[in-house]
C-alpha cells in the first residue's frame, strides 16, 4: 500500500518538473510568438484588429523583458500568451477582410440584379 502511495506522489510530481522551462524552451516560444506577431501584421491586423495586435505587441515586450531577467518559466508563459493573442489578431483581421469582401460582392450582385431588372422590364 505504501509503495502505491509513493508511486502516486512521484507521478503527481512529474508534470511539475516537466513544466520547468529552460532558456532553450523560452527562446523557442519567443520565436514562435514573434512569428505569429509578424504573420498577424502581414494579415493587416493593424487595420482590422488593432486592439488584439496591441495586446500581442505588449505581450512580446513583456516576454522580452522577462527573458532579459532570465525568468525562463515566465518568459515561456508570456510568449505562449503572446502567440495566442497574435493568432487571434490575425484571425480577426482575416475575418474582417472576408466580411468586407463579402459585402462588396453582395453590393455588386444587387447592382447587377437592378440593371437586369431594368433591362428586362
Amino acid at each position: 500500500m505504501k509503495i502505491a502511495a509513493l508511486i502516486f506522489v512521484a507521478a503527481a510530481a512529474l508534470p511539475g518538473l516537466a513544466a520547468a522551462a529552460n532558456r532553450h524552451d523560452a527562446e523557442l516560444a519567443m520565436t514562435a510568438a514573434q512569428s505569429a506577431l509578424d504573420s498577424a501584421e502581414r494579415a493587416g491586423a493593424a487595420q482590422y484588429a488593432g486592439a488584439e495586435l496591441d495586446t500581442a505587441r505588449s505581450g512580446m515586450a513583456r516576454a522580452q523583458g522577462l527573458a532579459n531577467e532570465r525568468d525562463w518559466d515566465e518568459t515561456l508563459l508570456a510568449s505562449e500568451k503572446t502567440r495566442a493573442d497574435a493568432i487571434l489578431a490575425e484571425a480577426r483581421s482575416r475575418q474582417a477582410r472576408a466580411e468586407a469582401t463579402t459585402a462588396e460582392v453582395e453590393a455588386a450582385v444587387r447592382t447587377l440584379r437592378m440593371e437586369l431588372g431594368r433591362a428586362g422590364g
